[in-house]
């Protein structure tokens, strides 16, 4: 099939093989790391992104801080879904994330959680959509795909360490790993590219 024919057909949310170079259609947020700006843009946006810590509790979020506090300053919100722990507000405040902007809502079954992303992502009032989802499924993963496709919008959820060799819908994955006083990032699945090199962070 012709690739004009394709585009007819097809909805635009269905990723072509043949369209693999391309680059992200709504764009790329700073993550105020140099050595992951220099290999992947950044933050993609419009895009669901997963993120999976070899074990919980390795500064997996602090990995987000520079790029929400630059949401921050801006005019919409930055929902946390679910998160294991109360953010600590003077430590955000710190890293120069306006607290006043950030919203956390808990939910009592995965479903819930999953519901309340998606509103977020609906809303068009954030600018920022982060869940801790351990036990997501693929049917709320393509719901919330769907729902975030093309927003400019930073779109993100933290799963168990146990799913790091499970396949699933999620254009982007994230691993994260602790090695001594660095942060060792890999990705090993990416929208538009292949996987590549780890990506080393100081700490």
């Amino acid at each position: 099939m012709q690739p004009a024919l394709l585009k007819t057909v097809l909805p635009s949310h269905v990723w072509r093989g043949k369209e693999h170079h391309q680059p992200n259609s709504s764009g790329y947020l700073p993550s105020g790391f140099l050595e992951i700006d220099e290999k992947i843009n950044g933050w993609p946006l419009g895009t669901l992104i997963e993120i999976v810590p070899q074990q919980i509790g390795i500064g997996e979020f602090s990995i987000l801080l520079p790029a929400l506090a630059r949401l921050s300053q801006g005019s919409r919100w930055i929902l946390l879904v679910c998160p294991p722990y109360i953010p600590y507000a003077p430590f955000l405040s710190n890293m120069g994330l306006d607290t006043s902007k950030v919203i956390v809502t808990h939910a009592e079954t995965i479903s819930d959680a999953g519901w309340c992303m998606e509103k977020g992502l609906q809303s068009n009032a954030c600018s920022a959509v982060i869940g801790w989802l351990p036990q997501i499924t693929e049917k709320i993963i393509r719901r919330l795909q769907l729902t975030l496709e093309e927003k400019n919008v930073l779109g993100i959820f933290f799963t168990k360490p146990t799913t790091r060799h499970k396949n699933n819908p999620a254009p982007w994955r994230f691993i994260l790993r602790k090695k001594n006083h660095e942060m060792l990032v890999e990705i090993p699945k990416r929208r538009g590219g292949g996987p590549i090199s780890p990506i080393s962070i100081s700490n």
